[in-house]
């Protein structure tokens, strides 16, 4: 107030339009819609997801082991976290390696990590988790048999000491409608990773990954053979957002 009392007709105006202006600013940008789509870690499978994540809709991912599930989801969740986005990963198969998320650029601190030990379990983190609002990206992944690095939760063991087998089915359409619903509301992409189809009709997009050939190197001079890479392929086996790129590839490198 000083200041201002203190300052010229002409210098009070040019604050004050300054200020306006900022203001009209942030408003705008507040008033700016989100992006419909999120960037899905790579040109392929942008184009395979007709441009990205859609936001509000659930993608759904299958395939076997080694066939690069994990490897599109480390490149689904660096691509999104670079756009600015939160991203939460409901780990019902303990399958994420740290170390392997780092390699692929995912900022750990900027990751919602979520490491449930039953399926039922992983379906309420990821209403807790839609229901709470702020990612633009969560992922259920329940491909696997949950034999990754944690150790069984007691009363999770066989009597060998080996971890419990965890039931994968979800009965009916109705829990995927609700998580549906929760995305939709929350602005979320949500994608669910699985051995085999889950979601049913309720995915707007189902992805099928499969198997590649292993790639190696050296050999020259009878230096040893040595693993590469493992190229597997993404196709797109249904769509409600528009005609699949069936045809398209994307390349995946699965182990190093």
């Amino acid at each position: 107030m000083l200041i201002l009392m203190a300052a010229s007709a002409t210098q009070i105006a040019e604050v004050l339009a300054g200020m306006r202006a900022e203001s009209a600013r942030l408003i705008s940008a507040a008033e700016q819609p989100a992006p419909s789509r999120l960037p899905a870690g790579s040109p392929a499978l942008d184009a395979l997801t007709g441009g990205g994540l859609v936001r509000g809709r659930i993608v759904e991912l299958t395939g076997p082991r080694s066939s690069g599930r994990m490897s599109a989801v480390l490149a689904m969740t660096a691509a999104v976290q670079a756009a600015g986005e939160l991203v939460a990963v409901v780990d019902v198969a303990d399958a994420l390696d740290p170390r392997s998320a780092v390699r692929a650029g995912v900022v750990l601190p900027r990751l919602l990590w979520v490491r449930p030990t039953t399926m039922m379990d992983g379906m309420r983190a990821v209403d807790w988790v839609l229901d709470a609002g702020g990612f633009g990206l969560v992922v259920l992944y329940v491909a696997g048999g949950g034999t990754g690095n944690r150790q069984p939760a007691t009363g999770n063991r066989q009597p060998d000491g080996s971890r419990k087998p965890w039931r994968k089915d979800v009965r009916g359409e109705a829990p995927w409608i609700r998580l549906a619903r929760r995305a939709e509301k929350a602005k979320s992409a949500l994608v669910v990773v699985a051995d085999r189809p889950m979601v049913g009709t309720v995915a707007a997009t189902s992805l099928v990954a499969e198997r590649g050939r292993a790639r190696f190197v050296g050999g020259e001079r009878g230096a040893p053979l040595i693993l590469e890479g493992v190229h597997g392929r993404i196709v797109v086996a249904r769509s409600k957002l528009g005609p699949p790129a069936a045809t398209a590839d994307v390349p995946l490198v699965i182990a190093r």
